[in-house]
Order: structure tokens, then sequence, then C-alpha cells
């Protein structure tokens, strides 16, 4: 009640000094005044009863009217399979990310997707990015990078989800800029059904020296999926594409933000990955600020079994955690294929299928992590690198991490190691 009164006043307030201020720019809808959305945002803010969990994956509900998120309007989560079902056309060879960049309503009894680009919604913002994105094209590095830049111009411009496809292609292709960007609608975390994206940019600089770490990965590819522990058929005969460097952010927005990735690997539509490669990056300020904060933070003490644990910790839990990011974004990610003839694995897995990759790619991380190969690459001095990551990995998760989780709760995640 406190906040809520802390709220209303803190409006009066504002409204005796700017009488002329009604909406205090806030985006009101037709017929709606201050009053009316100040009501309905203390209701979002303080009543637990009202969307209540950014993304259900509870199966046994309507997981797209129990999320508290903009994707859907008016549409039960059955309307919006059947609407996908009459659009997408399975026997595609090269399907595009359907539903990627649009939102579902429901107008006059009609389910209709209203498209994010320029002249559609969000038509005011996309039209800076793509001021901005028009200015960097002028200064691209080099030829690949300024076709890329404007397929992803073009792509905002006309919403259409074929460009951007072209655009990621292109973007794959673009290994030699020093400064690179992530730019998009791309991860499909906060929708329950894995279909719409949010918007996420990281403006990024290559660390020279670090990236020669992930390029001995990355070569060494092939070898990493023909010695995978999985059935070959679901092996890539030939690993192509899969470029890694270690990058030092300047800049992150949209989904980036504050909440940073440590590690990224795009393209995320499978018949791109196969034909053309994936880029994988890890943020390598962002993990090396991570470990600096740790290591005097009383944490590894608290939680490390034995002092044997502490000090694999203190000597090689940054190369640990770094290593694990890479295999788990370059080999992970980067690695297997699906089996002919499978339809993609959001229709298949639905609201499992994000956090079954991402758990697919940690698993990969940890097999390799303590293998030989990784010593004979000259990428870590010993095995305990690895005894270093498998502890600090089980501390974290059953844990460091469980004490935020009150007793009862079920534990879930669909978020990446992003």
């Amino acid at each position: 009640d406190y906040f809520k009164e802390l709220i209303l006043d803190s409006y009066d307030f504002l409204k005796r000094k700017e009488p002329q201020t009604q909406s205090l720019r806030c985006p009101l809808r037709d017929k709606q005044n201050m009053g009316a959305l100040l009501k309905k945002m203390i209701s979002l803010i303080f009543n637990k009863d009202i969307d209540s969990k950014r993304v259900n994956l509870d199966a046994n509900v309507d997981m797209v009217k129990n999320s508290a998120n903009n994707f859907y309007e008016g549409v039960t989560q059955k309307e919006v399979e059947e609407y996908y079902a009459t659009i997408i056309d399975k026997k595609e060879s090269n399907p595009v990310s359907y539903g990627l960049n649009s939102k579902i309503i429901k107008e006059d009894d009609q389910i209709k997707e209203k498209t994010w680009k320029v002249g559609g919604m969000y038509s005011e913002a996309i039209e800076k990015i793509v001021y901005w994105l028009e200015k960097a094209a002028l200064l691209a590095e080099t030829k690949q990078q300024k076709i890329s830049l404007e397929k992803l111009i073009a792509f905002y411009k006309t919403g259409s989800l074929k460009t951007f496809d072209e655009y990621s292609i292109q973007w794959v292709k673009d290994t030699e800029s020093m400064v690179d960007c992530v730019n998009g609608f791309i991860e499909v975390y906060g929708d329950p059904l894995g279909k719409k994206a949010t918007f996420e940019s990281v403006v990024s600089v290559r660390d020279e020296e670090a990236t020669k770490r992930a390029l001995l990965i990355s070569q060494s590819a092939q070898w990493f999926e023909d010695h995978a522990p999985i059935q070959d058929e679901y092996k890539k005969p030939n690993v192509k594409g899969v470029t890694a460097k270690v990058i030092n952010v300047v800049v992150e927005s949209g989904d980036c933000s504050p909440t940073t990735p440590i590690g990224i690997n795009l393209p995320n539509a499978d018949w791109i990955r196969e034909k053309y490669g994936s880029k994988s990056v890890t943020l390598g300020n962002i993990m090396h600020a991570y470990e600096q904060l740790s290591k005097d933070s009383g944490v590894i003490e608290e939680f490390a079994y034995t002092d044997e644990e502490v000090k694999l910790s203190k000597n090689y839990g940054e190369l640990a955690g770094i290593l694990h990011t890479d295999l788990h974004e370059i080999l992970g990610h980067g690695s297997g294929q699906l089996k002919k003839g499978v339809d993609d694995p959001s229709e298949t897995l639905k609201n499992y299928a994000s956090t079954l990759e991402e758990a697919r790619a940690d698993l990969f991380a940890l097999y390799y992590i303590y293998d030989e190969k990784l010593v004979e690459l000259g990428l870590i001095p010993g095995l305990d690198v690895g005894r270093a990551e498998y502890n600090g990995y089980i501390r974290g998760g059953l844990m460091v991490q469980l004490v935020r989780i009150d007793i009862g709760k079920n534990v879930e995640e669909g978020i990446n190691i992003e």
C-alpha cells in the first residue's frame, strides 16, 4: 500500500507542478486518461494474480493466456497454433521463422498479425534503427559488412522474414570486420510457443588475442562433431562455416540489457546453419568482469566442499568458465543436425524446445571440457581445468542458484547461456 500511495502522490505532485502535463508523456490509448493508466499499472505491479509470470511453460494450461508478454492479444493458444498450421508449409526446404517479428491479435473475430516494421507496429522506433544503420552502412569496414547492413535495413523496412534470412546469411559471411553487431528480433525465449522474438542489439570490437583460442576450437569443429557421443544420423558429415571470435562489448540494448549475455551463436535457423554455418562469439570483457567480481565475494569459500576445490576455482575458474562458454556456443549450438524429415523443434517440442536446446549445448560443452583434445590443442594446461568447471557447475546449480528459489517451487529455465 505504501508503494501504491507513493506512485499516486508522485503523479499528483507532477500534475500540480505542470498542470498541462496530463499524460506525462505516457502512451495513453484512445479515451484513456492518466488515472486509468495508473490504476492498471498498479494492478499489474502489485496484484500477484494478474500477469504474474512472464513465460508460463506449464503444458496443462493455456500458455498464451497465462504468460505475461505482449506477443498475443485476445487469442488463445489453440487459436494461435491453428493459425500457424494454416500458413506454415512443412514441405519448404528453407522455411522462414514464421511469427518472429509480429504480434497476433483478434479483430472482428479474425486472427491477424501486426508486423514490426517501418510503417507497421513500432514504426517510430524502427525508423530510428534504420536511420543509424544507414549511417553505419556508409562507414562499413568491408564490402561484405555493407551488404549485410543493407539487407538488415531492407528487413526493417519491409518486415519480410525471407529478407531477414538473406541478411542472416550475409551476416554469417562477414568474418573479417573488426567491429560487428548483432541486431534484430532474434531470440524466442520470451514466447511460450517459441515463435515471437524480442529485439536485441550488441555492438562489439574483436579481441584479437583471445580470438585465437576460439579459432582453435572452431577449426577443430569437425573432430568434435565426429567424436560426439550421439548417433551418426544426428552428426553433420561436413561442418560448415563455424566461425568464432572473442569480443569486447561496446554497447548493448533491448533484450541484452541490462542483463547481458556471455556468449552468442547465430543465426538460429537450422537450415542456414547447415548450409552456411554460424558465427559464435564469447563476450570476453563481460566474462572477465564476472570472474573478478566473484573472486572476492566469498561465495566460493562458502559453498566449496574442500580447500582443493577452492584452489582449483581460484587457479582455473576463469579459464574454465570461458572455455565452457566457447564450447557451448561454438560446438554445442553449432553442432548436430535435425533428423531428415523432422519438423521444426518449435512444432515438435513446443514449449520445451528452447530449454532442451540449451541443455544439449551445455552437455556438449561439459562432455568435451574434460577431454585430452583440449590439452593437445594447447587450450588448457591439464584436466584440472575440467575439474574446476565441473565443481563450479555443480556448485552453482545445486547450491548457489537454488538459494534464490523457495522450497516447494518448481525449477524452470528456458533462458539460454546468452
